[in-house]
């Protein structure tokens, strides 16, 4: 299913309604999350479900898609800063799991990850974002689509546009939650939002499944929702007929 909302903001609200309904039917849910621009809406929306008691997560468990490697947990730069200042610091007893930023290891650290979410049985819901050149969590173009949480080394068109925020010194080196084990989520829901993302949102839903597009693999989940702002829907309007979602 595609739902279309009128801005970002609502994209954002849409994405907490869906975290909402499965934390009242499930409150002990396994739930994966993002990071970056777009999903900022959703958790100030999550925020405010929880200061005003209509969802609580202390029996949940959070676990963050990716990582950089190389980064401390206290570098603004890093997903685990990030996590703590747009929900982890506002809301309390969240159970919340991230790849460490700083370990001398990172493929055994990978291992460990892919092993702590199998422990908890997998995902029952998992939220993404999509980059410009399709990629879900880091699963770069070309990832197999058959691989579990991995190290990944971030495509130079990744690296370009992570520039305008890192500046010189970038992190070219991720620890990601694999394309298998996106897919073994119960439950998928990817967010877009932008008149940047609306071609790569055509090309991943209306094109080949391919690995070279790694969201396009999505089109085989069972349970998936997308939901998109008019400004990224601006190329998909018109070619909604032409496959299986519902614009809603």
């Amino acid at each position: 299913m595609i739902k279309i909302e009128k801005n970002s903001k609502m994209v954002g609200f849409s994405a907490a309604t869906i975290i909402a309904r499965q934390l009242i039917k499930k409150p002990n849910s396994v739930i994966a999350i993002p990071t970056g621009t777009t999903p900022i809406p959703m958790y100030e929306a999550i925020v405010k479900l929880v200061e005003h008691r209509i969802i609580f997560t202390q029996k949940a468990r959070f676990f963050n898609l990716d990582e950089y490697v190389g980064l401390t947990r206290e570098n603004p730069m890093s997903y685990a800063y990030y996590m703590k200042k747009h929900l982890l610091s506002k809301i309390e007893k969240v159970q919340h799991d991230i790849p460490s930023t700083d370990t001398r290891n990172p493929e055994e650290e990978a291992n460990n990850y892919e092993k702590r979410i199998e422990k908890v049985g997998g995902f029952d819901l998992c939220l993404l974002g999509i980059g410009v050149d399709g990629h879900i969590g880091f699963n770069e173009p070309g990832t197999p689509f058959s691989s579990i949480t991995h190290v990944a080394h971030l495509h130079p068109s990744t690296i370009k546009r992570n520039s305008k925020e890192f500046g010189k010194t970038v992190p070219d080196i991720a620890i990601t939650v694999g394309i298998k084990t996106i897919m073994k989520s119960r439950s998928i829901v990817l967010m877009a939002t932008g008149t940047e993302k609306s071609k790569i949102l055509k090309d991943a839903f209306w094109g080949e499944v391919t690995p070279d597009v790694p969201a396009s693999v999505l089109q085989l989940h069972p349970n998936l929702t997308v939901l998109v702002d008019e400004k990224c829907a601006t190329e998909i309007t018109s070619s909604a007929n032409d496959f299986h979602w519902m614009n809603l």
